[in-house]
């Protein structure tokens, strides 16, 4: 005898759209942001720090996140209706005018939270913040478009640092050498949806210079912050066990980047490079990190 089983939806329809419609914040990129910073107030504290110091720095990082990840699918809302038919907004899970206000309300509720941390956690986190959203409204679309990555990504060290009282003058050090590394990772990630970005009239620095100069700056960029971090060790005195823990691999995963793009050049090879850019860059800043 047959028996004839109804389908089961596992997921409910009412759900599923709140999901989809959940990635308006960018879930993705909020939770490495997340684990970065939990990553690295470990190795600002020299182990676990506090419970409620890690609460609120791994909250507040959410909440900046996600408002700068709001913020950009409110910004790029007509330039996604051509090129990334998938996004909330275009599929009208989510209304623009709800995106601006969540981003608002993140935005918000990221200052009170960084408040509690001291005015010095306000600055280094508005840094970020400022640099993320300014990114979204005007410098994407234009040659200063790796701006916002060269200077979020030493603010992001600072304010997990400050907020710890773990500052010391060593840290001012990451101003010359992030920079080299935040243009490797904008280059990188643009690379892959370059001729579609183009297409639909982007003209950021990427689109600008060309794939084949990109990858040259992009690889060349993060070379010299490799290069540079190990010169600075001459001057802060290393702990160079740790620093070749991360500098190595870094290294080693920079060259893979280069060897997947020579040998198949296409933009699954390009989004795999942007990968192991981003997996070298946290090698290599919390080996220097930890090693001064």
């Amino acid at each position: 005898m047959n028996v004839r089983v109804a389908p089961v939806d596992y997921i409910p329809a009412t759900a599923l759209r709140y999901l989809r419609a959940a990635r308006i914040i960018h879930p993705f990129p909020v939770a490495l942001n997340v684990a970065a910073t939990a990553a690295l107030a470990g190795i600002a504290a020299g182990g676990v720090p506090p419970a409620f110091d890690l609460a609120r720095l791994m909250v507040a990082m959410f909440c900046v996140q996600a408002a700068i990840g709001a913020s950009n699918d409110y910004c790029d809302r007509d330039l996604d209706a051509l090129t990334k038919p998938f996004k909330p907004i275009v599929r009208g899970l989510v209304r623009p005018r709800t995106a601006l206000l969540l981003a608002a309300v993140l935005v918000l509720a990221a200052g009170a939270l960084t408040a509690t941390m001291g005015a010095l956690s306000v600055a280094a986190g508005a840094a970020g913040l400022l640099a993320g959203l300014a990114y979204n409204v005007w410098l994407k679309r234009n040659i200063l478009s790796p701006v916002p990555f060269m200077v979020a990504l030493p603010a992001l060290p600072i304010w997990i640092w400050v907020s710890l009282d773990r500052f010391t003058s060593d840290l001012w050090w990451l101003l010359p050498l992030a920079p080299f590394i935040g243009l490797a990772v904008h280059l990188s990630n643009t690379a892959p949806d370059l001729e579609a970005d183009r297409a639909a009239g982007l003209r950021g620095l990427a689109h600008v210079l060309g794939l084949q100069r990109t990858l040259f700056v992009a690889w060349g960029s993060f070379a010299v912050a490799v290069g540079l971090a190990a010169a600075l060790g001459f001057r802060l005195e290393y702990d160079w066990t740790l620093f070749m823990l991360g500098a190595i691999p870094a290294s080693a995963l920079l060259a893979t980047a280069v060897a997947i793009y020579a040998w198949q050049r296409s933009q699954d090879a390009l989004q795999v490079g942007f990968g192991l850019i981003g997996i070298a860059t946290a090698a290599l800043a919390g080996a220097w990190l930890a090693a001064i």
